[in-house]
């Protein structure tokens, strides 16, 4: 009996568990493997951005100038109401018959003709004059994109163009982009993360009084606008 309990604590004193140095040593291969999968996520997020603005926002406005070029129109001058001349006519101004901004939906109607996304009828102007519409995540929606922030919150991002009153120039507009994004794609065409100057800025309206700032970075901003005039 005692020589059993002899051998029992002589095991115990061998079994010292983990020195510090051996605690230390795996945190620090912990960190390490975390501090890559962050990194890793980063840079996938970073592509994906570089995408959107390369392959979605890019291509929009390459196809607005290629329309121009092949039709002398603005895509998305609809307005062309005869009952009211004055108000009436393919201007140079992108807007619907009611005014709002246009989004362009794949589909058929009328030679460069882009209509509000609450109507019925829909766009193929860009097939119309010999174009494509630029590809997207969203299957049959040229005009939208799926985003997921870095919190993993989905975003249907849309475009559409449109004309500010005030201001006096055409625009396409980012509806729906969060501010994480947003700051991302403002240093690619501006060269700096600010709303309230440049080409691409945070408006909510008509105007320099429309104007605001990008939000927290994973919060859904105010509509985006990306000057068209060239």
């Amino acid at each position: 009996m005692i020589e059993n309990t002899r051998r029992m604590l002589g095991q115990l004193r061998k079994n010292k568990g983990f020195t510090l140095v051996e605690m230390a040593l795996v945190l620090i291969i912990i960190g390490i493997i975390i501090g890559a999968i962050v990194k890793g996520n980063d840079l996938v997020r970073s592509a994906e951005q570089k995408r959107i603005y390369s392959k979605f926002l890019s291509d929009w406005r390459l196809a607005y100038m290629n329309f121009y070029d092949r039709t002398g129109k603005i895509l998305g001058d609809t307005y062309n109401d005869t009952a009211t001349p004055a108000a009436a006519g393919q201007n140079g101004r992108a807007d619907t018959s009611g005014g709002t901004a246009a989004t362009p939906v794949l589909g058929a109607n009328g030679q460069g003709r882009l209509v509000a996304s609450s109507n019925t009828a829909i766009y193929l102007g860009l097939a119309d004059a010999g174009l494509r519409a630029p590809t997207t995540n969203v299957p049959s929606t040229a005009y939208e994109y799926r985003y997921v922030d870095s919190t993993g919150n989905a975003h249907i991002l849309n475009i559409a163009f449109a004309w500010d009153a005030v201001s006096n120039y055409n625009y396409m507009l980012i509806n729906n982009i969060p501010g994480e994004l947003a700051l991302a794609i403002d240093t690619m065409i501006d060269g700096e993360a600010d709303g309230q100057t440049g080409d691409f800025i945070a408006a909510t309206a008509d105007g320099p009084g429309g104007i605001t700032n990008w939000p927290a970075p994973t919060v859904d901003t105010t509509p985006a606008r990306w000057r068209m005039q060239f």
